[in-house]
């Protein structure tokens, strides 16, 4: 097993979410291309860190999906254009930046 699938098989992050417009809008975090990544995190308190960072933060919630629903996350960010998820992106600085199209790939495999 690849350290990608073990990764993927083994992570189940927190996310933070609001509802807008009736919709799920999960937190994000802005590279220095200008691209979004899909902000996930190790612990609720890392997630609450980040929350502090957002605007209207009272309005986040932490949601910690089972591995269907964050594949199902992970799907609906890809079909939007989020290509990456990164993690504990706290203070400008991430973890690690995973490749969403790339773990996807690894779940079928």
């Amino acid at each position: 097993m690849s350290e990608l699938q073990r990764t993927v098989s083994e992570l189940l992050p927190q996310l933070l979410y609001r509802v807008d417009g009736g919709q799920a809008r999960f937190a994000t975090w802005g590279l220095t291309d200008g691209h979004e990544a899909l902000a996930i995190f190790t612990t609720g308190e890392a997630a609450d860190k980040y929350r502090e960072e957002l605007t209207e933060s009272g309005a986040w919630k932490t949601f910690q999906p089972p591995r269907e629903h964050l594949i199902e996350v992970l799907v609906a960010c890809r079909d939007a254009g989020i290509l990456y998820a990164a993690l504990d992106p706290i203070g400008g600085n991430a973890k690690t930046l995973f490749d969403i199209p790339q773990v996807l790939a690894a779940v079928r495999s």
